[in-house]
């Protein structure tokens, strides 16, 4: 045969929501397809724009069991898949479902892809392709991760021998259409879907779809702020902060979630410099937080999230990055699998007023939000004095 030969790879993607209104629940849908003369596909990643996510605590998951054997239950079911398969213009096209699976692979969730390996009178089996769903710590970037896909089907004969089949795979269409589960960003920027596909000859071919949602404005942005610290203090042990933010609970798509946040302290409550001396290295902080020196944890930090059945919480570090002048806050939360590092900037004004910003927080629902700072050998803060005692107050214009 030396006509239509594969000689390249260049497989067609498109992906997005159907429902495109800011913050409202939607079917998000993905379509992969190459030509005859492509080299078949071996496996691929798919990276969502930030805030296209799920609540994947309102779904029971399958486990690691039932995912690997494609019997989850009906319960755990977020989605189908359609996958088509064979040579020539018209590939055998086999329905299939989508479910939702605790960690795997890297990932604190995953997805089992169960496909009926059926043609005509001839029933092979079930074919099952796990996916691994990973959660980008700063973000809250979601990125599919899968397995590779199967490219022969071996049923065992009467015979005892395994006669190989080939899938030819040429199409995928996923539509991931449980109600209430998937829900569009807040943020009406244009953004993407990306990732990338492999062949099974090792080649590779980059995903992009532009991604924008709309209507960001008719969303309703109404957070709650409160700051409290102990009026006595001490040089030795420093003073406290409690910080609580909340939201007000509604339907999904009422509100705009948080995108930054900047907090700037009264020059009564100063950084302790003390303290930002004994801040963790960046270094050790990437390879562990957990064994940043002691003396740089300053505080816990709680968040409660309609998205998962527990809160996520844990440590407010200070960590030291080379270029900066101050240490950054950097508040690490975890719950269910689930990590995310909210990083705030550190800046002490000429006037000496302490403020943290940060730029990035993931476009996602929070409850409420808390962050207490102790005081402490090693407060973050100090103070001059007794904070309730009597000032004079200036008013000029």
């Amino acid at each position: 045969i030396d006509e239509g030969c594969v000689n390249g790879f260049a497989p067609a993607f498109t992906g997005g929501s159907t429902n495109l209104q800011a913050g409202a629940y939607t079917t998000f849908e993905a379509s992969f397809s190459r030509q005859d003369t492509d080299q078949e596909m071996g496996g691929l990643s798919v990276t969502l724009p930030p805030g296209l996510l799920a609540d994947v605590g309102s779904v029971p998951l399958c486990g690691e069991a039932q995912a690997n054997a494609g019997t989850c239950p009906e319960a755990s079911q977020v989605g189908t898949v359609d996958a088509d398969a064979g040579p020539g213009p018209n590939p055998l096209s086999v329905p299939g479902k989508v479910y939702l699976t605790g960690p795997y692979n890297g990932g604190p969730y995953g997805l089992s892809f169960v496909v009926p390996a059926v043609a005509g009178p001839f029933q092979f089996g079930l074919v099952v392709v796990r996916q691994s769903l990973r959660i980008n710590p700063t973000t809250a970037q979601v990125t599919d991760v899968s397995d590779p896909f199967p490219t022969i089907l071996n049923p065992v004969g009467a015979n005892g021998q395994s006669n190989g089949i080939p899938i030819k795979l040429r199409r995928i269409d996923v539509s991931i259409d449980r109600p209430g589960f998937t829900f569009n960003p807040t943020n009406c920027s244009k953004l993407q879907v990306g990732g990338a596909i492999t062949s099974t000859q090792g080649a590779s071919s980059a995903l992009a779809t532009p991604f924008q949602v709309t209507n960001c404005t008719t969303l309703k942005f109404a957070p709650k702020f409160a700051v409290s610290t102990a009026g006595k203090t001490s040089r030795s042990q420093g003073a406290s902060l409690a910080v609580k933010l909340t939201y007000p609970q509604g339907p999904q798509g009422t509100y705009a979630n948080i995108a930054r946040v900047k907090v700037d302290l009264p020059k009564q409550l100063p950084s302790r410099l003390t303290t930002l001396q004994k801040a963790c290295t960046n270094a050790q902080f990437e390879l562990n937080p957990a064994n940043c020196p002691k003396e740089s944890f300053i505080g816990h930090a709680k968040a409660i999230t309609p998205l998962l059945p527990v809160p996520l919480e844990g440590p407010a570090i200070f960590v030291s990055h080379g270029g900066e002048a101050f240490p950054s806050l950097i508040m690490v939360l975890q719950g269910n699998g689930v990590t995310l590092d909210l990083v705030g900037t550190t800046f002490i004004s000429k006037a000496g007023i302490t403020s943290s910003t940060f730029k990035t927080v993931p476009d996602a629902p929070v409850g409420s939000f808390e962050l207490n700072l102790p005081e402490g050998k090693f407060s973050a803060l100090a103070a001059n004095g007794n904070l309730c005692s009597v000032t004079n107050t200036v008013t000029v214009k």
